[in-house]
């Protein structure tokens, strides 16, 4: 994982709004993005998608949920050439570490796949 995006998450983790599970949850899975999407991960493209999932993952550990991402926005998700592949790769991440995504979070999650995706090509 980029050394930025590292010290993000450890500022999460001082400021208490995460754990370390979160982090090694967050590095897995940004290995599992970068095989499946042949892409790299930096501080640059990565930002926004990491800080989200840090604190998605906090929520989720917290029991707490968020309104699902607009249904106008959401379409324009769905037109991303990878979308087709965001259900595999977030599939993958609740298989490997035995956590359900909600619903609601699924669009946000979509959101910054299909984001750093387009940053990238």
């Amino acid at each position: 994982m980029d050394n930025m995006l590292l010290m993000r998450l450890n500022l999460l983790l001082d400021a208490g709004e995460i754990d370390e599970d979160i982090i090694q949850i967050i590095k897995e899975f940004t290995e599992i993005i970068e095989r499946e999407l042949s892409l790299t991960i930096t501080e640059k493209n990565g930002s926004m998608l990491v800080t989200h999932m840090a604190m998605a993952l906090a929520r989720i550990k917290k029991g707490e949920e968020i309104l699902p991402l607009d249904d106008v926005l959401m379409g324009e998700v769905k037109t991303s050439a990878i979308y087709d592949r965001v259900p595999l790769l977030i599939s993958k991440l609740e298989e490997k570490f035995n956590i359900e995504i909600p619903k609601s979070e699924f669009g946000y999650i979509a959101l910054h796949l299909c984001n750093l995706n387009n940053i990238n090509n």
